[in-house]
Order: structure tokens, then sequence, then C-alpha cells
């Protein structure tokens, strides 16, 4: 029998549930590092894939490495949008710079975004389809995380060209 540990850091937020599968992804508008404004609706057409994190989170550090990879796999077809989720923006870019992280990296510094999609722990990604539909929701991280969301990314990408 396989068991599957997931590493997760919970927040002290108030359990809500989980994101729903099938439903539009909310909307948001939040700046990057360099002060632009990035909305999820830029997207539109594209695989997104939204990573929930903080600096102070192992497994999220742990995950940025695997899901930049399927960033750079997918490039054509994939965006990789890195939430921060409270954090000062020089914290951020600082662990950014030290990381080397070349993904956008947006800051939700007051949750709100965070809220809209449940992100009640961390690390947590969330694929939207080519169409802004929640199509997979994966919540910690353990070394088999890359390969799911790799397959999760082909299916979607499957679906749209036929």
């Amino acid at each position: 029998m396989l068991i599957l540990m997931l590493l997760v850091c919970a927040s002290c937020a108030i359990p809500t549930g989980g994101l729903e599968v099938g439903r539009k992804a909310p909307s948001f508008s939040l700046a990057d590092l360099n002060g632009r404004q990035v909305s999820l609706d830029q997207f539109k057409g594209r695989v997104v894939m939204l990573d929930f994190w903080a600096t102070w989170c192992a497994p999220c550090r742990q995950s940025m490495p695997a899901l930049e990879n399927l960033q750079k796999e997918f490039h054509d077809n994939l965006s990789l949008l890195a939430i921060n989720l409270g954090e000062s923006p020089d914290q951020v870019r600082n662990f950014v710079r030290l990381k080397n992280i070349q993904s956008v990296v947006l800051l939700d510094a007051d949750g709100k975004v965070g809220q809209a999609y449940r992100s009640d722990s961390i690390p947590m990604q969330v694929l939207v389809d080519q169409q802004g539909v929640v199509k997979h929701v994966q919540i910690g991280y353990a070394p088999a995380v890359q390969q799911l969301l790799r397959s999760e990314i082909s299916k979607l990408l499957r679906n749209s060209s036929g």
C-alpha cells in the first residue's frame, strides 16, 4: 500500500472548504513585484496555474522548483502566477531574488484573492482552463505533485485541441 505524505502549512484562517472545481475562477487583479497590475482575465485562452504561497512556508519553498519546471515545460501554453499571501513587497522581492524565481510573482497583501480562492492551507495550486474555469485544486506538496500537475495540464491542453 502506497502512502502519499503531503506537507501543508496550515494558516490560521477559518476553514471554508475547497474551491469548487467546474466553476468560473474568481476574477482578480494584483500588483506584481514591479507594481504593474496583472489580472487573471489577461490569460484567457491559456491554461493558468495559480500558486498560493508564502516565504515562511517550507512546503511552498519545496514546490516552487517543480512548478517552475512545469512552466518551462509548457511555456507555450501555461502561465504560472505565484500569488504571495500577505507579505511585504521587500520581503517577497528578496526571497525571489535569493531563490532565483522566474515566475510572475503577484502580491496579495490583504489576502482578499486568497480568501476568494479559499486558500486556507498552502501551498495550494489551482489550474484554470482556457475558458477561465477551475479544473483542478492541489493542496500541499509531495514529490509526486509535479507529475500529477503535469498530467492535469496535459489533459487540459488535449481537451482544448480536440
